[in-house]
């Protein structure tokens, strides 16, 4: 915005607006002005006193203190107007506040969609409230009746404020549904107890985290039908539980089968994937892309995350970052910093992956259901990769009807208990041992995971 010489009337119009909707007989400099119009809340003190005009009639003001104000009009009212110096009083002048002591769900410019029970609309989790609504005292009977609906998009985040329970509302159906660009839920404490949680978080596709700072009471849910249907990113803090499609209230918890994350004990560890137009993805601790490569989607994934089904990495897009189009994957050398490793559905049903390498930067791998389900390898080099802390092999090689040979050290040796994986070779028709131990239909369990000699036959090569 360019200014230039100002009329002082402009600038007595914005002050006498100011004190307007205060109520105030306040003096304000033209850089105490944006400050002034951020701090208006709907409290008018009922001591208004205009201000007449200056007899100096014009001068020069920096742009920024009308670019200051307008930022402040606009965090008020959340419009995306330009406003001109002429057109900032009348803009105070239509501000308008929801006061009062009620129940809100409020949308800040951060993105972040807040539940409080205070007086007026105020957000307490940064930056400005844009817009707000009344929460309903009872259950919404569907996603589209909620009246945030036509802003979900742009919630990246969702806090329950601690005054919430004060609002004794437990019914929440639909409250999160659909939130699609939501990563975090944090406060989920002053939610204990609620009622209703139907389809609560349906289609939360991006969520990652439930943060629960303390006590939560799951028993009183009487209605949590499709509670975490699609929240395939969602990773529990103790043991890297994630949902399944069914999972209902007995899951909503802090603690060992739980999803719920308590800040002050996160045992989640996490790595990034980049996946490149090349068809090529890289999955390393670091989350720094490589340089000259044009990358086409990345994520973070956990490293104990007990992940159900696909919908985690950033192959599972449309388009141009479907997993069909996933030919190459590295697992990079800091792979290998990692304590605890689960692989579940990383590569599953990507079928045009034929290079797989880098296995044996890996160490402490413990699931790997249908890590490589249907993949398009010929080889997979487990050479260099610690076996003895393996637990599932579920499906883990299942459908791969073009792998040939698995190489992995002489040593090789699977735990002796505590480990399980039927079917983990269901279809390898082509899969042959270093001995001459050809796939058969009735040979397809984890036992087979090991070295081919004429003792015990197995599907890998030394």
């Amino acid at each position: 915005m360019t200014v230039g010489t100002i009329d002082t009337s402009i600038l007595t119009d914005i002050a006498n607006a100011l004190r307007m909707q205060a109520g105030v007989a306040t003096l304000y400099k033209p850089r105490e002005m944006a400050a002034a119009v951020a701090a208006l809340d709907g409290t008018n003190a009922g001591g208004y006193v205009p201000q007449s005009y200056k007899q100096l009639e014009s001068g020069v003001l920096s742009d920024s203190v009308f670019e200051d104000i307008a930022d402040a009009i606009r965090g008020q009212n959340g419009l995306s107007v330009t406003y001109q110096p002429g057109e900032m009083a009348a803009a105070i002048l239509a501000l308008t506040w929801d006061v009062g002591l009620k129940p809100r769900a409020v949308l800040t410019s951060l993105g972040t969609l807040e539940f409080n029970y205070v007086d007026g609309r105020h957000c307490y989790s940064g930056g400005l409230p844009v817009d707000a609504w009344e929460v309903s005292t009872t259950s919404y009977a569907s996603q589209s009746a909620r009246p945030w609906e036509s802003v979900k998009a742009a919630v990246r985040k969702v806090v329950i404020h601690s005054s919430w329970p004060q609002s004794g509302i437990l019914n929440c159906a639909y409250w999160f549904t659909a939130l699609a660009n939501c990563v975090e839920v944090s406060g989920f404490e002053n939610l204990s107890g609620m009622v209703d949680a139907k389809q609560l978080f349906v289609g939360c596709s991006a969520l990652e985290s439930i943060y629960c700072a303390g006590n939560f009471d799951n028993s009183s849910m009487t209605n949590a039908s499709g509670l975490f249907y699609g929240c395939n990113r969602l990773v529990g803090g103790v043991d890297g539980t994630v949902p399944k499609y069914s999972s209902g209230a007995s899951v909503c918890k802090l603690g060992p089968g739980g999803v719920l994350t308590y800040p002050g004990a996160d045992s989640r560890t996490w790595f990034h994937a980049f996946f490149y137009a090349d068809g090529g993805a890289v999955l390393s601790a670091s989350s720094v892309p490589e340089s000259g490569r044009e990358l086409l989607a990345s994520g973070r994934i956990c490293a104990i995350g007990q992940y159900q089904a696909l919908g985690f990495t950033p192959w599972d897009g449309n388009a141009d970052t479907h997993r069909q189009k996933l030919t190459s994957a590295v697992f990079a050398a800091d792979m290998a910093t990692f304590s605890y490793l689960n692989l579940d559905f990383l590569f599953y049903s990507c079928i045009n992956l034929a290079s797989v390498t880098g296995l044996g930067n890996l160490a402490n791998v413990h699931q790997m259901q249908y890590t490589f389900a249907s993949i398009a390898a010929q080889v997979l080099d487990f050479r260099g990769f610690d076996p003895s802390s393996l637990t599932d092999l579920f499906y883990c090689f299942s459908g791969c009807s073009s792998l040939t040979t698995i190489y992995a050290d002489s040593t090789w040796a699977l735990p002796s208990s505590g480990i399980s994986g039927s079917q983990c070779f269901y279809g390898c028709s082509s899969l042959v041992g270093g001995n001459g131990t050809a796939w058969a239909s009735s040979k397809t369990a984890y036992t087979y995971f090991r070295i081919d000699t004429a003792s015990t036959p197995g599907y890998l090569t030394a």
